[in-house]
């Protein structure tokens, strides 16, 4: 079979890049399978695997490029978001339907673009709205109608939106399962992200640190910000921490924009004089060396926002978290979205609600005794177990059996 992965931000390396990247390993081990990675920017295959650690040898890379002329021309105008992605998702969906998949994978994030093929797969990592609030101007109103009249005309006709020409959707946990039923109306099967078992076969002894682990973008109010600048403040109160020679670590790869650098580097000036450590865009080992040294996890995507008025900036399953887990650090995270499918209260970690409750359960885990913090560690790893690679298959060979015949 002819197999495509579609995800424009495999550059990022993010969860669900990898996600795509496991998925392609797994189809690729069929040697009459084609299957194809495909994304906007030029990507090294061989970078990508070693980064997930991940076999892609039998792997394909497919450059969808957008050097049209109309196209630049589009991306220069100042026109509004959903304008500008019907000309690219115009132009892409020609392009892949000349490829002639037999199955289609789309991890583009709230994306609007159809399936260009009968076996489509929307890979849904969280789902826009498709229709538009009541309360929006007349002119906003005449513009949406406008742009999904567009939408159906040239590109899904007989379907009212984009999302609904895939014959499988697939969500990345309950939380996002729940509301692709909300704003689609449509049933998923979730596919839980493959979490690496991250434990060394010789582990070192835990130490006194805090890992936090997370992409490095600007906050603009409106996106999933990992919300390391709270978690920095919030250290830097915890004095009885820094007098017992605990340390905050933060690891993630960064984005590549201005506002991305004006953001690492005001953290950077905030920890001076902390015992606070960056690991910006760390390799695979020595990210793999920090979880296995980290005692305490912590996690605070989504804080500060409204999880029913905005799911979206909530995390909404937390592949490090699980991670951190493999390795007995014990999570302390925010007690929201997809975080509460991996953790449970008191039992392999800690949810908390408020920064008082962040502040007191991280005192709590540093003074357990030995035996207590061992019990905690050993229900932590058991419980990433569930999220494992063979795990991963397992949904994998479910879900996909049928339509590989």
């Amino acid at each position: 079979m002819k197999i495509g992965i579609y995800n424009p931000y495999l550059d990022t390396k993010g969860g669900g890049e990898k996600v795509c990247a496991a998925l392609a390993e797994y189809f690729a081990k069929d040697k009459n399978n084609k299957v194809f990675l495909i994304s906007h920017a030029k990507i090294n295959l061989d970078e990508l695997a070693d980064y997930f650690s991940i076999d892609l040898s039998r792997v394909q890379f497919m450059l969808i490029k957008a050097d049209n002329l109309l196209l630049k021309i589009v991306r220069r105008l100042p026109l509004p978001s959903m304008a500008k992605s019907f000309f690219f998702d115009y132009f892409h969906l020609r392009a892949l339907k000349k490829q002639k998949f037999d199955i289609f994978i789309n991890n583009s994030v709230f994306s609007n673009m159809p399936s260009p093929s009968a076996g489509g797969v929307y890979l849904c990592m969280f789902p826009q709205k498709l229709g538009w609030s009541k309360n929006i101007s007349p002119a906003k109103k005449i513009y949406m109608k406008l742009m999904h009249g567009l939408y159906r005309i040239t590109m899904h006709r007989g379907a009212k939106y984009g999302v609904l020409t895939y014959k499988k959707i697939l969500a990345n946990s309950e939380f996002t399962k729940d509301h692709i039923m909300r704003r689609w109306g449509l049933q998923s099967d979730v596919l839980y992200p493959i979490c690496d078992d991250m434990r060394l076969k010789n582990p070192p002894q835990k130490e006194k640190i805090i890992l936090h682990v997370g992409r490095f973008f600007a906050n603009d109010g409106g996106n999933h910000h990992k919300r390391q600048d709270m978690l920095l403040e919030e250290f830097s109160k915890m004095d009885k921490l820094h007098k017992d020679s605990w340390q905050l670590h933060f690891a993630g790869s960064v984005a590549e924009d201005s506002g991305a650098l004006k953001y690492i580097i005001g953290l950077t000036q905030k920890a001076k004089g902390l015992p606070v450590y960056f690991h910006f865009n760390c390799s695979f080992p020595e990210l793999k060396d920090l979880f296995n040294v980290a005692t305490i996890y912590w996690h605070a995507t989504g804080y500060g926002s409204n999880p029913e008025k905005y799911p979206q900036r909530q995390e909404h399953f937390g592949m490090s978290t699980v991670e951190a887990m493999s390795t007995g650090a014990i999570p302390v995270v925010i007690n929201t979205a997809g975080q509460k499918e991996s953790v449970t209260q008191g039992k392999n970690g800690f949810l908390w609600s408020t920064k008082k409750e962040l502040a007191d359960y991280t005192t709590r885990v540093s003074s357990l005794s030995p035996a207590e913090l061992k019990l905690l560690q050993d229900e932590a790893i058991k419980s990433a177990a569930r999220f494992n690679k063979s795990a991963f298959i397992k949904q994998v060979d479910t879900i996909f059996g049928e339509m590989l015949g």
